[in-house]
């Protein structure tokens, strides 16, 4: 029963929407595969300062959003609009989707996504790399 509830939590979708008003953004991160196929958790943060977990995770009750916004800027300056996927044919490797939704000063939603593993992270736009990094600070951060 345990390993049951490990393999759905782990699997478990994490929702956040983009907040209300110009010049917010959330940024996604879902996780599939590895040896049990259940990925490594899920998570989302906004720039509401919000930052959500899956239960497996330790995650921090707020952060700065500031922190975030250029690294945020930069992605929507120069992202492709098409969602790129940088994915091999690792059985076991990890893949990792980010979807980066930002509503700039005009209303106007943008959204960025990507995915890849850890044998084609290279490949990936060094702006996304450096927002899902930062990310991942906040949710092991103790």
């Amino acid at each position: 029963m345990a390993l049951l509830q490990i393999l759905f939590l782990t699997g478990q979708m994490i929702g956040m929407a983009l907040p209300d008003g110009n010049d917010m953004w959330v940024v996604r991160v879902t996780t599939t595969g590895g040896i049990l196929g259940t990925g490594i958790g899920n998570f989302a943060l906004s720039s509401e300062g919000k930052l959500l977990c899956a239960a497996e995770m330790q995650c921090v009750k707020e952060f700065r959003p500031a922190d975030f916004h250029t690294l945020i800027e930069g992605v929507q300056a120069g992202a492709q609009p098409a969602s790129p996927s940088y994915v091999s044919l690792c059985n076991d490797c990890i893949t990792r989707t980010i979807t980066i939704s930002r509503r700039d000063s005009m209303g106007v939603v943008h959204t960025f996504s990507a995915s890849w593993d850890d044998t084609t992270r290279s490949r990936l736009p060094a702006e996304v790399s450096r927002i899902y990094d930062a990310a991942l600070a906040l949710i092991y951060r103790k």
